[in-house]
């Protein structure tokens, strides 16, 4: 082997994003390999530093240190995913460290490295599925919110759906990886793959896993020729080997972004992974905007799940709970138990002064106060509690809008002898009785009922659509459409207090034209998806120069504040977003090399594609 090694240093400091030459000790020359990790000194820091060599060059100018210790002799990153890390540190701006930080796991030299053994799959029927019978190789399906019964097993049709895809990529010798933003949807289309006879070639990628069971996970994909895996969001940088299939359900949920650095979203990177050779599939129960954007460019050929679609009404604004609520409820109650959604958690969503009449805002960060379910009222944004209004220093205060908690105290009397439990993020609803069990639930708390639940009731969706963001109609579909997947087969929902058009339109399943409608609006606006925005962050010099610059690449500006902390919402097209990620890194690397004071850099953040700035 050669006597020089390339190292990418695994950190997130763009001052290290480059490789580093480092000489090959001669008791290292016949084992270094291309994607091993490795320590070695750098700089003048007495610590060591790890990194994964990415090349091995027979000669270099510039390597004068040795390698200390090759730490995975098994390479644990392939030419694949360094192609991969380079494409999607790019095109945030962040360094290539990083995002190896995230696709590769930590390692344990104390847990041993699971035993890999051949393994032989005899294929299974899944149901048929009328509309999605044989799939294009780069798809988007509208799932129907329905669940299908098939030999004994009840799932969701989309677990169907992946399941079938699964098969037929093993039977090709293949990997798939299946990306689901919730836990509980990960759990699912694991018990149904091991209903299936394939938890032996499966892992499962849980959120919030220990380091010890991700690095078991990681190691066992890794030392398998072909396998299927099952996770979040960090799922899409699994190392199988032979990838046939990338599969993502419900991609305009936020547990797939991010939410710090580097501001990643895995429908995104799904995209760059699957390049022009892999198969892809995008499935919800709605219709996202920005897998509308690649339908109606011809990237993505449509289909949909044919299959009857759920019962929805719906009534028109008036009270919180009208007669149709109150009437689907008795009913239900009697047949099995009833969810109700509702947007916000606690007593009550918002509080408001009685000396002004103006909403209650923190007195520290200016963020919305509420009513928790222990009766305080506390900042959403920076959790600090408030007892008097900020502005003219009442401490008569009244509640605004009712929360779960609240709720579910009033459904206690209308309704007297029925169980009543509360699910939200941060209380966890118990075992649900088969009939006169009433759960009350925030989106994406409602526990699964095996046989589902007789009817849903949706409350204030009027909250939903005046959230503070572009997209809340969107927001408040998907979280509808996740709730209506919970029925039961004969199960009813009723939207309480919602337009007529939105209504119609979802009652009959017309989420492909709602969503087209959605984007011809943003498309005139050319906000996100048919442009890319960033958010920058810095002071009033930094801030000045880097929309100098973008600019000058054809970015234009849509919000400047070159105050103090100065910031910048700028937008600009795909095609130009090489050149200005480009230039945006190059413009942080140069100010993040800059002390300022007692040691404060002063650095520019750069956000990617940020939801929130809009």
């Amino acid at each position: 082997m050669g006597s020089y090694a390339s190292v990418v240093v695994e950190s997130d400091l763009l001052q290290l994003d480059r490789e580093f030459d480092f000489l090959v000790p001669e008791q290292f020359k016949s084992l270094v390999r291309v994607g091993q990790r490795v320590r070695f000194q750098l700089g003048r820091t007495k610590k060591l530093a790890t990194g994964f060599i990415s090349n091995l060059p027979e000669t270099s100018s510039f390597a004068t240190s040795e390698l200390v210790e090759i730490v995975d002799l098994e390479p644990v990153v392939s030419t694949e995913i360094f192609n991969l890390a380079r494409q999607v540190a790019n095109r945030q701006a962040v360094a290539l460290g990083e995002i190896l930080q995230q696709a590769v796991i930590e390692h344990m030299p104390r847990i041993p490295k699971p035993a890999i053994t051949d393994f032989h799959y005899t294929p299974q029927n899944t149901p048929e599925l009328p509309g999605v019978e044989q799939l294009a190789d780069r798809c988007a399906v509208l799932t129907s919110a329905r669940s299908i019964t098939f030999n004994g097993l009840r799932f969701p049709d989309w677990c169907w759906l992946f399941a079938k895809a699964a098969i037929e990529v093993i039977q090709g010798s293949k990997s798939a990886i299946f990306v689901l933003p919730e836990r509980d949807q990960i759990e699912q289309l694991a018990e149904l793959f091991a209903a299936l006879g394939l938890s032996e070639l499966t892992t499962t990628w849980l959120p919030g896993a220990k380091k010890s069971e991700r690095f078991t996970n990681f190691h066992r994909t890794l030392g398998r020729e072909f396998s299927i895996v099952i996770g979040s969001r960090s799922a899409i940088y699994a190392p199988t080997q032979n990838l046939g299939l990338i599969a993502v359900f419900d991609d305009g949920d936020d547990s797939l972004r991010e939410q710090g650095s580097p501001y990643t979203h895995a429908r995104e990177i799904a995209l760059m992974r699957a390049g022009s050779d892999l198969k892809l599939l995008f499935a919800a129960n709605y219709r996202s905007l920005e897998v509308q954007r690649l339908v109606e460019i011809g990237y993505l050929k449509d289909f949909a799940v044919k299959l009857p679609p759920a019962r929805i009404s719906f009534s028109a604004p008036a009270q919180r709970l009208d007669a149709a609520s109150f009437k689907l409820m008795r009913e239900a109650l009697e047949q099995g138990p009833v969810l109700v959604l509702i947007p916000r958690k606690g007593n009550s969503a918002t509080v408001y002064c009685g000396g002004c009449d103006e909403r209650l805002i923190c007195s520290s960060c200016k963020g919305p106060i509420w009513e928790t379910e222990k009766s305080e009222y506390r900042c959403r944004v920076c959790q600090g509690i408030s007892h008097s209004c900020a502005k003219c220093g009442s401490t008569k205060l009244r509640r605004g809008r009712t929360g779960s908690t609240r709720t579910a105290a009033e459904f206690g009397k209308a309704f007297p002898g029925i169980a009543i439990s509360e699910a939200t993020s941060d209380t966890k609803a118990v075992a649900v009785k088969k009939s006169k069990h009433l759960v009350l639930a925030t989106p994406g708390s409602a526990p699964r009922v095996a046989s589902g639940y007789a009817a849903l009731l949706i409350l204030d969706p009027d909250v939903w659509l005046a959230m503070p963001v572009l997209r809340s109609e969107q927001t408040a579909i998907r979280d509808w459409m996740e709730a209506i997947e919970l029925l039961s087969d004969s199960g009813r929902a009723h939207i309480a207090g919602l337009d007529a058009d939105l209504g119609q339109a979802i009652s009959l399943g017309q989420h492909r034209e709602l969503a087209s409608t959605a984007l011809r609006e943003v498309n005139s606006l050319a906000l996100p998806p048919a442009a890319r925005v960033a958010t920058l962050e810095g002071n009033q010099e930094t801030i000045a120069s880097a929309l100098d610059a973008v600019t000058k690449l054809g970015a234009v500006v849509l919000r400047s504040n070159l105050a103090e902390n100065a910031s910048a919402l700028i937008r600009f097209s795909y095609s130009q977003g090489a050149e200005i990620s480009a230039s945006l890194k190059a413009l942080a690397l140069k100010t993040n090399a800059r002390l300022v004071g007692a040691n404060k850099r002063r650095g520019l953040k750069i956000v990617m594609d940020d939801p929130a700035a809009l």
